[in-house]
Parts: structure tokens; sequence; C-alpha cells
């Protein structure tokens, strides 16, 4: 391609020829001056034409080994922390594998990733590598675009993740992470003020008395977003509903219980309230992003939520100053949740299977490139072995849970009524919570849309 440009034709210098300086109008011949000065606008020219085609050559080398580059698709659900962890994957890439491109599509998981997923679908246009969430497998399986996972690379997660992301005794999602969620807390405060971690309603009620009463926000909260209200309400379904029936889901799809008549499921939306209630004047106009920064900044004492909004807390250096407990439950013995997030899927009509199976596992054993994404995103791992170079902020917390086997996956929940439904129910609270509909007209319009509680 040397000498040439991008259509192959020869490289032309355009322009007017250097005219000789210095002709003598009889004889025809350059004076001294004249040769030099005609020589030395030789020499020029030669030399931007050298550079050129150089620049050229380099241009064309550079098309020719990006053509030469495998492209693999990748469409990626992300929730709030998990943006900019493609940029950090991409840095990888480069390194270790040059010559294969990702080509993401990154979309909000709550708002649009499922129908982004569902319409890719149907049009065939299935992504090469598909990011979503551990529930997404069960939801997407069913349509035989997922490919199973190799054994190599599943053998690297622990059991509780990988057994989310099994169907019939094949795994067909390799989660990379997981996250937190119950009420963050911030130790100074409650230290300030002789209060302790409360394990049931009453004590909570308590805490949020004496908060009041000192002038004091208790709880930290943002419910201008619908996606806020299903992740709180979900939270407490886990600890009042599907902790004793975990098909309770089905039983609901079958009509044989109901949100209208369950006294656990008007708890759940009356803890948001209660929340609400207790949180600043603006709550319900304001985002995560708002949120997070006052709590990080010590403008409430409690914040129903998850790992993920401890990013703040970083940024101001008093990430040592938080804590974390489950909201307590009706019976005094609610758990804390985990949330199996970040997993990756590949497609089963894929021609790239094997290069696949080897980017997997080398993303999932680099161990800098997990410890990286895991301190960014706050995250805990799901790989075997691995203990990340961070230290949470809320680990002994997490792992006082943990090992006392006070922790349950919220995948249980969300496998039993999918996000989308969960979202719409959220999105009639806010009108709720707002004053513009009862709360009887929210649980009605959780029955009435009970066959949208499962993708089929």
């Amino acid at each position: 391609m040397e000498g040439k440009n991008s259509i192959g034709s020869p490289v032309h210098v355009y322009g007017r020829r250097p005219q000789a300086a210095g002709r003598t109008g009889t004889a025809g011949r350059m004076s001294a001056a004249g040769r030099t000065t005609a020589v030395s606008r030789i020499i020029t020219a030669c030399i931007i034409v050298s550079l050129f085609l150089s620049g050229c050559g380099k241009k064309a080398e550079a098309v020719a080994k990006e053509s030469d580059a495998v492209i693999l698709t990748v469409l990626a659900g992300q929730s709030t922390s998990d943006a900019g962890m493609e940029d950090m994957i991409d840095e990888w890439m480069e390194e270790h594998y040059p010559d294969v491109k990702l080509e993401w599509e990154c979309v909000d998981w709550g708002e649009s990733f499922d129908a982004q997923v569902r319409s890719r679908f149907a049009a065939g246009d299935v992504p090469d590598i598909i990011v979503g969430k551990a529930q997404d497998v069960k939801a997407y399986v069913g349509t035989g675009n997922l490919a199973p996972i190799a054994e190599s690379c599943s053998a690297m997660i622990k059991q509780d993740a990988l057994d989310l992301v099994t169907v019939d005794g094949t795994v067909y999602g390799l989660p990379f992470n997981a996250w937190y969620q119950g009420v963050l807390y911030n130790k100074k405060i409650f230290n300030t003020y002789g209060l302790e971690v409360p394990q049931t309603r009453e004590e909570l009620l308590k805490i949020q008395e004496i908060l009041t009463s000192r002038g004091l926000t208790p709880f930290a909260g943002h419910f201008q977003e619908s996606w806020n209200l299903g992740n709180t309400t979900m939270q407490f379904m886990m600890n009042e509903v599907f902790c004793d029936e975990p098909d309770w889901g089905e039983q609901f799809r079958k009509g044989k219980v109901n949100f209208s008549d369950s006294p656990a499921m008007r708890r759940c939306l009356e803890n948001n309230r209660n929340i609400l209630e207790h949180s600043w004047e603006d709550a319900l106009s304001i985002d995560q992003y708002e949120s997070d920064n006052r709590f990080a900044g010590g403008q409430a004492a409690m914040y129903l939520t998850g790992s993920w909004s401890l990013q703040f807390a970083n940024q101001y250096n008093c990430g040592d100053e938080f804590g974390i407990f489950p909201y307590p439950n009706e019976h005094g013995d609610a758990r804390l949740l985990r949330e199996t997030n970040m997993t990756f899927m590949k497609s089963a009509r894929t021609g790239y299977d094997e290069l696949i199976t080897e980017l997997f596992m080398g993303i999932f054993s680099d161990q800098q490139l997990q410890s990286e994404i895991l301190d960014y995103t706050q995250t805990q791992p799901t790989v075997k072995g691995f203990e990340p170079e961070y230290r949470s902020c809320i680990q002994d917390d997490i792992d006082y849970y943990e090992q006392s086997g006070q922790v349950l996956d919220v995948t249980i929940g969300n496998n039993q009524l999918v996000w989308s439904y969960q979202n719409a129910v959220a999105a009639q609270q806010q009108l709720w919570l707002q004053g513009k509909k009862s709360l009887e007209e929210v649980l009605e319009f959780a029955d009435d849309n009970r066959a949208e509680s499962m993708n089929e």
C-alpha cells in the first residue's frame, strides 16, 4: 500500500510546479543563487512527499489492521455504578487481544435493557456477548439464544452464584460480582447519640424518633426514579414474603395469593412511605446522585440502598464511617441481601464461540482487572478464592452476616417477579406517594397485572 492512497491510485502532489528563480533572459541559465534556491525547493518538496507517503502508508496499515480485527458485539445492561467498566475491559483487551475489538452498546438496565434484548432477539440480531444480571439468564434462556458456558469458565465461580445461572443442570452465565443491599448507616451519628443497630421495627421507629427530636434527618431517600421504589420494595418483599414463601410469585400467578389481601405486601409498600416521611422535604424530586452525595456528606443517618451508593463516600474519604444492616421485618429476623450483579452471557449464534470462552477465561482470571472493577463498582467477587486489593468500608458487617448465615440472594425474588413488572408497580407507588392514587389502587393494579409478572 505504500505510495498509494486509500483508493489505490498513485499519490500526487497537487499545485503549481516550482518555477526556477533567477532565470536569465539571454542564456537561459540560472545564477548560483538561483540554483541554490531551486535545489532547496526541490529538497523541501521531496521531504514533503516523503512525509506524505510515510503518513499515508501508516494510515493504510492502520486501516488494514483494523479491517483484519475480529469485531465482537456486546450489549451491556448497566446499573448505576457499572458505567465505565467497559473502558477498563477495553484497556485490558488492547493489551492482551489487540486484534479483537469489542463493539459496546451500553444501555440502562432498569429502563431499557430488557426491551433492547428482546428486540435484538426478535430481529435475529443477537449480540455475541450479553452482560446483564444473574436473573436475566432464566429470563432469556428459553429463547434459545444463550449458549452454555464452558466448564473451564464456570469452574472458577462460587457455587452459590453459579446456582443462580444454572438451568436444568446447564450453566448459561458467568457472574462477575455481587452487591449487598440493606440500610447503610452513619456510624458517627449512631455513636454520638448512643444508637444501636435495630433488630425490630419498633427499635427502628424509636431511632427515627430520637433523630427527628435532635433535628436530624433519619433517612436519605430519592423517589424521583421509579426504579428506586422497585428496588426498595423488593428488599422489603425478600424479608417479609420470599424468605418464607420462595414460590410466592408462582402462587400469585395461579391466583392463590394476592397483593391486595396480603398484610405482608401492604407492609412492604407502607415501608416506602415511612422512609419518605422521615427523609428530606424534597425527597420526591431528587435523584440517586443527589441522595448519595448528601448521605456521604452526613446529611442523613440511614439510607436504604445498596453498596453502589458508597462511591461518593470514597470520594469524601469517609468510607470507614459507614456500616450496613438489614431493614427490620415483622418477625425481627431480617437478613442482609446479596444481588449477584454483572453476569456475562454468550450468544448461541456467535461465530466466535471458542474465542469468547478464551476471553471469559482471561477476564475472570486477571486479578488486577477484577480488583479495578470491584473497587470502582464497590462490589464483591464471585470468583473462587479471590480476595480483592481493596476492602469495602462495610466489609466487617458483610462478613458478619455471611458467616452467621444471615444473607439472602435477591435473585430469588427477582426470578419470581420480573423487573418490568416490579418497575410498573413502582411507578404506581410514585403516584401514591405523590398523593395522586390510593394504596388500595396500587395493590389492585399489582393484582390486575399479574400476568405481566413473568416473561413467557
